[in-house]
């Protein structure tokens, strides 16, 4: 758990402010008209407040931990729990975030704990809600108590903070996922996290999280002393790859409220969305995003895509990069791909032979164009891409209404 310093602030709550012009109006008509009375009682009232706020100062520690991660416009349960490091009890205590990004908005506040005794623990919770998918930093709640007039504020000090990892948006879609990849076909070995059909135990290896408890080798692990899982060969899974193109279309617009471009936000969700219809049907081994390659050939099922998930949540758009980089990379994958999914938001002849070469492959391609219309494949003389290049909305992707491909 994430834990804050305990450090305290001194502030003045809007009452408190009212008060204290109104001591500084009757000190200065005091010379004028006799109101010494009015003005010794105000100075009281101030001087009891800071006194006694600065006996029962919250002196708490603070500790949270934030979720591993949370889907882009769904609320979130943060729970902290205080705990009154003082002597003496603490009273009306309530979480607050100072600096909370402007993508994350805070929906239900923490509620108010009258009092804290001290040594005393108590959890409170706290609703937020991003905006916008990402890696956010979210600074240390502050725990206030403006005990005993709220007129001054007493706070602790934050002195961490912690990153939200927010994905995409993504729900199940109705997508066929093509036969076995080549080199299944030709009887090579399956790797981690495959579906057995006709197991053959081919090894140990480091237990990996998703792996089930069921396969550690107790043995191995007495060994080693470090978890290891049986590995087993499978001749019946279908593997898919991914390539997501994040060259932004010309004339493209960011959006004022988020700063996100509304065509690479589709096809980010569209990416995330095939990763998690497709994931138990087949094996996703790898994702090109832009020209950065990431494989998932080690790794089990759930983990890939939770893997996945998260490199699509820091997505960001570029101007150009080369595609004579992306065909050498993706020429040696298609012989061990069923299934290439292209998500793109520009259209290049050079697509038109990374097609021929998946072709030759034996690998089955299915290219999603997210544009408002198809003027950007230009014109197609071969009728044979017509059931593999289809063009998908922006606008019914962020709407959550593509539900079949």
């Amino acid at each position: 758990m994430a834990r804050t310093s305990v450090k305290v602030r001194l502030s003045v709550t809007e009452a408190g402010r009212t008060l204290l012009l109104g001591t500084i109006f009757f000190f200065l008509t005091a010379v004028v008209i006799p109101a010494f009375g009015v003005l010794s009682a105000l100075v009281a009232v101030l001087l009891t407040a800071w006194l006694v706020g600065f006996v029962v100062r919250p002196r708490v520690a603070i500790e949270g931990d934030l979720p591993d991660s949370v889907v882009v416009g769904h609320s979130v349960q943060l729970r902290y729990v205080l705990k009154n490091v003082a002597p003496l009890s603490a009273y009306d205590l309530h979480l607050e975030f100072d600096g909370l990004p402007g993508v994350i908005e805070l929906t239900t506040p923490a509620e108010v704990v009258s009092r804290l005794e001290p040594g005393a623990t108590t959890e409170v919770t706290v609703m937020v809600r991003p905006r916008r998918r990402g890696y956010h930093r979210l600074p240390a709640p502050i725990c206030r108590s403006s005990f005993p007039f709220n007129l001054l504020r007493f706070s602790t000090v934050p002195q961490s903070s912690q990153t939200l990892t927010v994905l995409p948006a993504f729900y199940r879609l109705q997508m066929p996922v093509r036969g076995l990849s080549r080199h299944v076909r030709a009887g090579g070995a399956g790797f981690t996290g495959r579906t057995e059909v006709s197991p053959e135990y081919a090894g140990n290896r480091p237990f990996l999280p998703g792996d089930s408890p069921r396969r550690i080798d107790t043995r191995a692990w007495a060994r080693l002393s470090v978890p290891a899982t049986k590995e087993y060969h499978n001749d019946s899974d279908s593997y898919a790859g991914i390539v997501l193109d994040t060259r932004l279309p010309t004339g493209a617009v960011a959006s004022s409220r988020t700063g996100e471009v509304p065509e690479l936000e589709a096809a980010v969700s569209l990416c995330a969305s095939i990763a998690f219809t497709i994931n138990q049907k087949c094996l996703i081994d790898s994702l090109l995003v832009g020209p950065e390659l990431h494989g998932y050939a080690t790794w089990p099922r759930l983990a890939r895509l939770n893997k996945m998930h998260e490199v699509l949540a820091g997505v960001e758009g570029t101007k150009g990069y080369a595609l004579d980089h992306m065909e050498s990379i993706l020429a040696e994958c298609f012989y061990d791909l069923s299934e290439a999914i292209f998500v793109l938001l520009n259209w290049d002849e050079t697509y038109w032979h990374l097609l021929e070469l998946a072709a030759r492959a034996a690998c089955h391609s299915t290219v999603l164009l997210v544009a408002t219309s198809d003027e950007l494949l230009g014109d197609r003389d071969d009728t044979r891409w017509a059931d593999v290049v289809k063009v998908v909305s922006p606008d019914e992707v962020l709407a959550g209404r593509v539900e079949r491909l």
